[in-house]
C-alpha cells in the first residue's frame, strides 16, 4: 500500500480545539479544564526542524550513548492556575501502535511530572501559560532507550483526559543510508496525474546474514506523519521494488509518489492587517481550487510562530473560505465525500471540527480556526467522515490542489529493524533526507 494508516490515532479529535471554541481567559471559569492550544514538537529549538532524533553511537548493551540530541515539546494553557500536567512517551511499532512489551516501555523514564512553564504576556487573552520541555530531559528522568516511532500525551493528573498528542522519531544511525528524488512520468494516469517522484532508498547492510530483518523502509512527505509511503520486501505492490539481495546492500524504490502543488500560505505577521482579537479575513480574498497553476514555494508543511512575543504571541480567530463552482464541488466530493482543511494545526490529519460547510452569506465554503499568530502551511483535501475508525477516510489531497512535479517537497527516510530481543520490536536503524527538484522531466 502506498499509504498506511494507523487506524488506532483517534486521539486526533482530542488534540487541537474546536474550530469554534474562541474561549478566552474573560469567558474562562475556575473548576473547568485547561484548554490546551498550539502544540509543536520539533528537534532541539528551531521550530521548523523535522522532529527526529538521531544518535550514532550505541554501547555493547545496545542502549544509546548520551548525546546532546533532544526534542522540544511546547504548547499553551488556558487556565486558571497551571494545572497538574503530566506527558507520557510510549514506544510503537511501524505502524504507530503503541508497544505491549514491559521491556520497551521502561515504566521508570517514560514519564515527566514536572513541567516547566511561564505566564501569558500581558493582554494576551487566549492563553495563561505557555509550555516549553525538551526530552530527553536533563535530569534523567525521561529516556529514549530504544529507537523507533514515538507518540506523546499530555495528560491530567490522574491519566483519565488526554489533552493533546504528536509524535516523533528517533534514531540509531547505525546503517549507512541514501536517497534520491526524482520526476517521472506514470504513464498509468492522464495529465497532471501522472506526474510522479520516484524515490531511491540504497542502505548498506551492517552484513548479509541480519538482511533478513531489514524488510521495510517508510518515506514521509514533508510532515505528513499519518500518511506514509511504505516499501516492503514481501508487498504485492506494483510500484515499490526491493533488490539488492546478497550484495551486501538493500536497494528501495517507489515509482507513484504524487508531489501534489505548494501548499498554500496562511501569513498572520502583519499586525495591522490582521490586529489582535478580530476575525481573521484574508485581504487575497477567498481560496480558489488550482488544479493546473502553482502558488510560490512553501515551507514543506510546517509553521512559524516563535518570533511572535509578547501582546502579539495571542492567538486570533481565522475565517477560511474556499470558492468553488457548484459542479466543481459536485465532482470532488462525489461518493459521500466532503472538503477539509489540514495544516500543522492539526498534524495535517483532518477532523471533523476541519470539515468546511457553505455559507450562503459569503458564497464560500468555510471553516473558523484558533491559531496562534505566525505563518502556516496548509491545504486543502477531500474525504469521507468514518465513525468506525473516527477519522476521514478516502482522502484526497490532488483534487483541489492539482499536481505538479516542479513541487518542491522534502522526504524523510526511515529504515526499520526488527529487533529479536524481548520478543521483537521495531527499531529505526538509518535515515535519510531528499528533496525533489523543481525541474520539468528531462530538463536536468
Amino acid at each position: 500500500m502506498n499509504y498506511v494508516l494507523a487506524g488506532w490515532w483517534t486521539w486526533m479529535s482530542l488534540v487541537w480545539v474546536s474550530a469554534i471554541n474562541a474561549q478566552s481567559l474573560e469567558e474562562y471559569s475556575t473548576g473547568v479544564p485547561p484548554i490546551v492550544r498550539g502544540l509543536s514538537v520539533y528537534a532541539l529549538e528551531n521550530e521548523r526542524n523535522f522532529p527526529v532524533i538521531v544518535r550514532d553511537s550505541l554501547d555493547h548493551f545496545g542502549l544509546p550513548v548520551r548525546s546532546r540530541n533532544y526534542i522540544t515539546i511546547q504548547f499553551d494553557v488556558l487556565a486558571t492556575e497551571p494545572p497538574p500536567l503530566k506527558i507520557r512517551f510510549l514506544h510503537c511499532d511501524r505502524n504507530w501502535l503503541p508497544d505491549d512489551n514491559v521491556f520497551v516501555q521502561d515504566e521508570n523514564h517514560n514519564t515527566s511530572f514536572y513541567l516547566e512553564f511561564r505566564t501569558s504576556p500581558g493582554g494576551v487573552a487566549h492563553y495563561r501559560y505557555r509550555y516549553k520541555n525538551r526530552f530527553p530531559d536533563e535530569e534523567g528522568i525521561v529516556r529514549f532507550n530504544y529507537s523507533g516511532n514515538w507518540i506523546f500525551k499530555v495528560m491530567d493528573e490522574d491519566e483519565t483526559t488526554v489533552f493533546a498528542e504528536g509524535r516523533f522519531f528517533v534514531v540509531d544511525n547505525s546503517v549507512p543510508t541514501d536517497v534520491t528524488v526524482t520526476n517521472e512520468f506514470l504513464t498509468t494516469e492522464p495529465s497532471p496525474l501522472n506526474q510522479v517522484h520516484k524515490i531511491d532508498v540504497r542502505v548498506q547492510l551492517p552484513n548479509e546474514i541480519e538482511g533478513y530483518f531489514f524488510t521495510t523502509v517508510d518515506v514521509y512527505q514533508n510532515r505528513r506523519f499519518h500518511h506514509l509511503f511504505r516499501i516492503e520486501t514481501f508487498d504485492e505492490d506494483p510500484f515499490t521494488v526491493v533488490e539488492g539481495f546478497n550484495t551486501g546492500f538493500r536497494f528501495f524504490t517507489i515509482t507513484d509518489v504524487h508531489p501534489g502543488n505548494e501548499y498554500r500560505t496562511l501569513d498572520l505577521s502583519n499586525t495591522t492587517r490582521y490586529p489582535n482579537r478580530s476575525v481573521v479575513r484574508l485581504v487575497e480574498g477567498a481560496d480558489q481550487q488550482r488544479n493546473y497553476w502553482r502558488t510560490g514555494p512553501d515551507s514543506n508543511g510546517t509553521a512559524f510562530r516563535e518570533r511572535f512575543t509578547g501582546i502579539n504571541s495571542d492567538y486570533l480567530e481565522v475565517f477560511f473560505r474556499l470558492d468553488l463552482a457548484d459542479q466543481d464541488f459536485q465532482s470532488v466530493t462525489a461518493g459521500g465525500k466532503d472538503i477539509y482543511l489540514v495544516g500543522p494545526f492539526n498534524d495535517w490529519e483532518p477532523t471533523l471540527d476541519d470539515k468546511l460547510a457553505y455559507d450562503k452569506s459569503e458564497l464560500s465554503f468555510v471553516n473558523r480556526k484558533l491559531l496562534r499568530r505566525g505563518i502556516y502551511d496548509y491545504q486543502y483535501v477531500t474525504g469521507a467522515w468514518s465513525d468506525s475508525v473516527q477519522g476521514v477516510i478516502d482522502q484526497d489531497w490532488l483534487a483541489l490542489e492539482g499536481n505538479d512535479w516542479r513541487t518542491s517537497n522534502t522526504y524523510a527516510v526511515m529504515v526499520y529493524f526488527n529487533d529479536p530481543r524481548f520478543g521483537g520490536f521495531d527499531r529505526i536503524v538509518g535515515f535519510a533526507r531528499g528533496v525533489s527538484s523543481p525541474l520539468i522531466h528531462g530538463s536536468y
